[in-house]
């Protein structure tokens, strides 16, 4: 699915976008990317990243849209990956090429949408967690309503905090903040996202995805070259040396994959 979407958006379609699971609408210069897995805590499969990506990289020449609204469901936003996923049964029968090639995905997926050229809001209801953190952290604001909780268990389920998000992270909330989610097992209402500097505004429950519209209407009106350009600027000042200390995610995501920490957090997890 996901190479058919790349091979037909790199031919500049337009208009909406649907596969199972990721909706795009266009309007007033404002796309607004919906993904809802329809239960399953609207978590993010090996397909359902490569669905993801192709909707970021959707917007690669596409000049008419000025800002981009990404968001969940009205009862979640996702609670990260997916550790039911068929492909993890047969995870310790693979090369290791082939394991790099599953672990490259979440990489990939945080890469397209921290690389769209307009600004990105995150408009989020509910869980916010692990995968579901770490493709937030890569979108430029986040509107959470009061349902959010924010948090990433991954050490709790013997994995390593990847996807290039540790330094996007600690670029938000700073270092000790970031030490106390990953390594301590915190979690965040919306309250103290806001105050840490992860969430940028705080809504009355349900209206986070109308908020984040309201922003993206606003961004909408402002000059668009000046816009991308501004962009890029605060990118290559914040965040150009996120890759280089992040370069090892997927390795360390492939290590932690063939633990038996790992095996025993997915059997624990399946119950």
């Amino acid at each position: 699915m996901c190479h058919v979407l790349e091979l037909l958006y790199s031919k500049g379609q337009r208009g909406t976008m649907t596969t199972q699971t990721v909706a795009i609408a266009r309007e007033d210069g404002v796309a607004t990317v919906t993904y809802d897995r329809r239960g399953r805590a609207n978590a993010m499969s090996f397909d359902i990243m490569d669905e993801l990506a192709s909707a970021a990289l959707s917007f690669t020449d596409d000049n008419d849209i000025r800002c981009i609204v990404l968001t969940g469901t009205d009862r979640i936003f996702s609670a990260g990956m997916d550790l039911s996923d068929p492909v993890f049964d047969r995870i310790n029968e693979m090369s290791i090429q082939e394991k790099r090639h599953y672990s490259e995905r979440g990489p990939r997926l945080a890469r397209a949408w921290a690389a769209i050229e307009v600004p990105v809001i995150c408009a989020i209801e509910g869980p916010c967690l692990a995968g579901g953190l770490a493709l937030a952290s890569m979108c430029d604001f986040r509107v959470a309503s009061q349902s959010c909780r924010f948090g990433a268990p991954e050490v709790q389920v013997a994995h390593n905090m990847g996807w290039h998000s540790v330094p996007r992270l600690i670029a938000l909330v700073g270092v000790q903040a970031t030490r106390r989610v990953l390594l301590a097992g915190e979690e965040w209402d919306a309250d103290e996202a806001r105050r840490l500097g992860f969430a940028d505004e705080v809504c009355e429950t349900g209206k986070a995805l109308v908020a984040a519209r309201e922003m993206a209407g606003r961004i909408a009106t402002y000059p668009g070259l000046a816009v991308r350009m501004i962009k890029r600027q605060i990118d290559a000042s914040a965040h150009a040396l996120d890759y280089a200390t992040s370069a090892y995610d997927k390795d360390q995501q492939l290590v932690a994959w063939m633990s038996s920490d790992f095996q025993a957090a997915r059997a624990k997890f399946a119950k």
